[in-house]
């Protein structure tokens, strides 16, 4: 059993990259907006007791304990927590915690968040029933996830508009190449597609979703690209995009006149059926 624990993928991303946490602060800084969104649309508020699956950068943590007061409570967990010390709220209680193999207090939260985690896992429906169970009967699930792989990739793709770049951008490769580092350990990088479906097989009640992503200029996040330049030589090691076609991508994308899509956010949520 490797770090992660049975069950658990190994992690793609090398937590102790120098430019980790700019890649997290940027996943944030484009998704952060519909997250916060979403989750005031299913009441949360003061008083709720919210479990923060997966807390990476720290925001939507704190956002969460802001937002539920001094009467809430937010537990946030994540295998590595260092991104979220020192910024503490009283009631934030921050978990180094493996959400495959630790304990889980059952029917406790109020709410259940997780963002671009479960893609990571390789027992993803059982986890997925895990924090169900976590949940008080009633209470509400969101669970957002990524796609970028397979037929999306060649979607994402068309999007791509670089002006200093009169051919064609390898951009589709890049996030093939991506998806297959994902799969080559354990990961899926097309999981925002069977999200939905995992919801409902794991008897959540009233699903209903959404897909999510901005249209990009350059240079003005760091979550794709650095993505890219942290797998650089993997992307290239699976035979499916050279190092020039990499290099190119990432220049081309760091153009302000240079515009393309991230990978899609599909955001599903429900509610843990009453007792």
């Amino acid at each position: 059993m490797d770090r992660w624990g049975r069950g658990m993928s190994k992690y793609v991303f090398d937590q102790e990259w120098h430019k980790e946490r700019e890649r997290l602060q940027a996943l944030e800084s484009l998704f952060d907006g519909s997250s916060r969104r979403l989750l005031a649309d299913l009441g949360v508020g003061p008083g709720w007791r919210c479990l923060e699956v997966g807390c990476g950068a720290g925001s939507m943590a704190l956002w969460l304990a802001d937002r539920v007061g001094p009467t809430g409570r937010v537990v946030a967990t994540d295998l590595d927590t260092r991104f979220l010390a020192g910024r503490d709220r009283v009631n934030l209680d921050v978990r180094t915690h493996n959400i495959v193999t630790d304990p889980l207090e059952d029917e406790a939260f109020d709410l259940v968040h997780a963002r671009a985690v479960l893609v990571h896992l390789a027992d993803r429906q059982q986890v997925l029933k895990r924090l169900v169970t976590a949940l008080r009967p009633g209470g509400c699930l969101l669970i957002e996830d990524v796609d970028f792989g397979g037929p999306t990739a060649s979607m994402l793709a068309q999007y791509l508009i670089a002006p200093r770049y009169p051919g064609p951008v390898a951009a589709e490769r890049v996030y093939l190449a991506i998806a297959a580092v994902f799969a080559a350990n354990g990961a899926d990088g097309s999981y925002g597609t069977r999200l939905i479906a995992d919801l409902l097989g794991a008897g959540v009640a009233g699903v209903g979703a959404e897909l999510h992503t901005p249209v990009i200029s350059g240079g003005a996040e760091q979550w794709t690209r650095g993505t890219v330049e942290q797998l650089a030589d993997r992307l290239v090691g699976t035979g499916i995009v050279t190092a020039g076609e990499v290099e190119q991508f990432l220049a081309a994308s760091a153009q302000p006149d240079t515009y393309y899509l991230p990978p899609l956010m599909v955001s599903a949520w429900g509610q843990r059926p009453p007792s």
